[in-house]
């Protein structure tokens, strides 16, 4: 990105200069330059890292599939561009340079095919279930002897690149800029939270017929409303099918400050719905589908039709009666068929009892915190034959929830199991953690007496000392807690505050 800002300081001058006055309106040059411009910067950064691929394609390390030759080339391209940069062998198998080989495997990704049929992939849009991330494909083939031996990738990170992009592009105000795909599939925005959001599907009416114009044309204008009425410009990207829109806000619909404002009354029962949504469509899917139960493919069936529509769901598996994990989907995570999970608590509790199961939290073999949902599933004879389950990351499910409310600066919200695990925290360092246990927390005997209340009790409130958000100073801090309960297993929703500025 460094490469492109004394670019971009030129590019900013131009928009500024021909932004409106109170007696001036921008003229029709300014807007049109600048997103022509910013076009090209944007395609440069995606085109410019398939070249560096191929030219790493083209090394004798890449020809003769040599991970630890080619791991190098990768990370110095990881320096400029977030992303997962891998190496992918025919198999579907592949190496990445933070993980080295992943036992995970791509062979049924939608891109798969053309890449190893010697094509080149450029912008393919990726949601990543099991991290959250969502990215643009970059590939390039490896090819010997007129045969494609492995290919090179870079998933860049939109989310990361979208930040870069906010501090190059600095807009004023009253702009806002996003890029769509030919889809309508937002692939970049001023605001992450909208990426990957389907314009063509969520936009307001104005905005869905103006983009059916403008997904068709190379530039030009166009005006709708949404959230107020809004007039862009935008630019067909050279090489990929993706469109930039720079637009300006021309007026704006007030918000209601009620909307701002985090409350328990209001996050805990939208966190509650969101699981009690997982598990109802759970239990339809599998009396919907109804599938044989001795068929592979049926079952695969059904636990493809429960990842269907829900992101907030990691990977849905079949877990045989002795407790073997014969079947997952999606596909990336076939390596891991036929492990064995007898002694995992929820699986244990399932064959006992024979009803649905909501686990605790475990580490997820991906490296993250997750929680299981499984359900017992029966023969034609009804004798219990085995259980689906779908694995779920708390955080993923309860991030875009707090991103509906602003959170006041010294607010801080975590989630507790009744043994003490941490299953969400805002500090990402400290999910996982166990509050009686663990060391970080020993020297804080406030915090561990305000643990056992809040395991004593649904909900209350109460105090306690611990550090402030990104300080290594303690604070004392207020607690409110409510509690969300499925399947017999609870969580508390704990609700911290500073009740006095210092």
């Amino acid at each position: 990105m460094k490469r492109m800002l004394s670019f971009f300081l030129v590019l900013i001058l131009v928009l500024f200069g021909c932004t409106d006055t109170a007696n001036k309106k921008m003229p029709a040059v300014g807007p049109e330059s600048t997103v022509n411009v910013a076009a090209h910067y944007l395609d440069n950064i995606f085109m410019n890292t398939l070249s560096s691929l191929e030219i790493v394609a083209a090394t004798p390390e890449a020809k003769s599939g040599n991970w630890e030759g080619i791991k190098p080339y990768l990370q110095e391209l990881a320096k400029d561009l977030p992303g997962v940069y891998f190496f992918v062998l025919p198999d579907g198998n592949y190496y990445t340079i933070t993980k080295d080989f992943t036992n995970i495997n791509l062979s049924n990704r939608l891109y798969f095919e053309p890449l190893f049929n010697g094509e080149p992939i450029i912008g393919f849009p990726l949601y990543s279930r099991s991290s959250g991330k969502r990215s643009g494909l970059m590939a390039a083939p490896i090819v010997v002897d007129n045969k494609v031996i492995g290919a090179l990738g870079a998933s860049v990170f939109l989310n990361e690149l979208h930040m870069e992009v906010n501090k190059d592009f600095d807009l004023p105000s009253n702009y806002i800029w996003y890029v769509l795909d030919s889809k309508g599939n937002t692939m970049l925005q001023n605001e992450s939270d909208f990426i990957f959001m389907n314009a063509m599907k969520e936009g307001s009416q104005s905005l869905q017929d103006a983009l059916k114009i403008a997904l068709n044309k190379d530039s030009g204008m166009m005006k709708y409303e949404m959230g107020g009425k809004k007039m862009a410009h935008y630019k067909k990207l050279p090489n990929l099918d993706w469109w930039l829109m720079i637009a300006k806000i021309e007026s704006k619909v007030v918000e209601d400050p009620l909307h701002l404002t985090l409350s328990l009354d209001r996050f805990v029962p939208e966190l509650k719905e969101s699981l009690h949504k997982i598990d109802a469509s759970l239990a339809e899917t599998i009396k919907e589908v109804d599938p044989d139960l001795t068929s592979e493919k049926e079952i695969r069936k059904l636990l493809v039709a429960t990842l269907e529509g829900n992101r907030d769901i990691v990977e849905s598996n079949f877990i045989t009666l002795e407790g073997i994990l014969r079947y997952i989907e999606p596909a990336d995570y076939k390596n891991f068929e036929n492990a064995d999970i007898s002694m995992q608590d929820h699986v244990i509790a399932l064959r006992k009892d024979s009803k649905p199961e909501f686990s605790g939290g475990f580490m997820a073999v991906e490296g993250f915190l997750a929680v299981d949902l499984a359900y017992p599933v029966y023969d034609k004879s009804g004798k219990l034959f085995g259980s689906v389950s779908v694995l779920i990351r708390p955080e993923l499910l309860i991030e875009p929830l707090l991103k509906k409310s602003k959170i006041p600066e010294d607010y801080e919200l975590w989630i507790m199991q009744m043994d003490g695990m941490i299953i969400y925290d805002q500090d990402p360092d400290e999910i996982g953690k166990m509050l009686f246990s663990d060391p970080a927390y020993a020297k804080y005997e406030s915090l561990l007496d305000l643990g056992k209340k809040i395991v004593a009790k649904p909900e209350g409130k109460g105090s306690y000392t611990f550090l402030a958000p990104g300080s290594t100073e303690r604070t004392v801090k207020e607690a409110i807690w409510k509690t969300i309960k499925i399947h017999d297993r609870e969580w508390r929703v704990v609700l911290g505050y500073r009740p006095y500025k210092k």
